[in-house]
């Protein structure tokens, strides 16, 4: 169980708890390894759910939903399979948002397939569904297949855990390395990266330990149409098939 979280809410904060337990365990592995992961840890732990807890009820749109379930379906390697049986049993305790310019400036140029198919939801933060805190931000991150997230920074650090079974990322412009389900990624303040999802949807649990309010900022790149061009004829030629 998670320390310093509240476990004995019922209905929607039980399901969420169990959520955010099954995640805490899969963070545990990385400890040793990984000081963001253990810093990540101690914030959770000392959170208060019985003083911050949430009393918002979620709000979503029936596409959310379908978009949720369909990058849930997908993401099935055994690594991750409590944190995904948890999800999927509180998709609708969650609220899920697109991404209209809340992390970016308006008119920033993000590419019209991640405009149109990304989603997050926060479990813990500003509007987290289960526990809100100013200091912490802990939820759910999901792009529809064939998708360039292009290369951005920000100023708080960042912390993915993948639950698809397979994304590229590139870090300050180096090459693109894939990454499997259960592999962690950590990106600094301010470093730059980016993202590509092939034939199935990205799903990842994302954390801002810090700045949860800073802005992102698009860090412009030759090749991201480029990109983007051959994810849509890839994508076409999968249609075909």
């Amino acid at each position: 169980m998670v320390k310093g979280i509240n476990q004995k809410g019922k209905g929607k904060q039980k399901r969420l708890q169990k959520l955010l337990n099954s995640i805490c365990l899969q963070f545990e592995n990385f400890r040793t390894e990984s000081s963001s992961a253990d810093l990540l840890l101690n914030k959770i732990y000392t959170l208060d759910s019985c003083q911050n807890i949430s009393s918002e009820s979620s709000k979503n749109q029936p596409i959310h939903e379908k978009m949720v379930r369909n990058a849930i379906v997908q993401a099935k390697d055994q690594k991750v399979a409590e944190i995904i049986k948890n999800l999927e049993a509180c998709i609708t305790d969650l609220t899920w948002r697109e991404d209209k310019f809340e992390f970016y400036p308006q008119g920033s140029n993000l590419g019209a397939r991640y405009c149109e198919s990304n989603l997050h939801t926060q479990i813990i933060g500003p509007k987290g569904s289960l526990i809100q805190t100013k200091d912490l931000m802990v939820g759910l991150f999901t792009l529809g297949s064939w998708t360039l997230y292009r290369d951005h920074h920000h100023e708080a650090p960042e912390l993915y855990l993948n639950l698809s079974e397979k994304s590229a990322w590139r870090f300050n412009f180096g090459e693109w390395q894939n990454h499997c389900a259960g592999s962690l990624i950590w990106n600094p303040g301010m470093q730059t990266h980016a993202t590509i999802c092939y034939e199935k949807p990205f799903l990842a649990v994302f954390a801002w330990l810090e700045s949860v309010n800073s802005v992102c900022e698009v860090v412009a790149s030759d090749d991201h149409l480029l990109i983007e061009e051959q994810l849509y004829t890839l994508s076409m030629a999968k249609v075909f098939q």
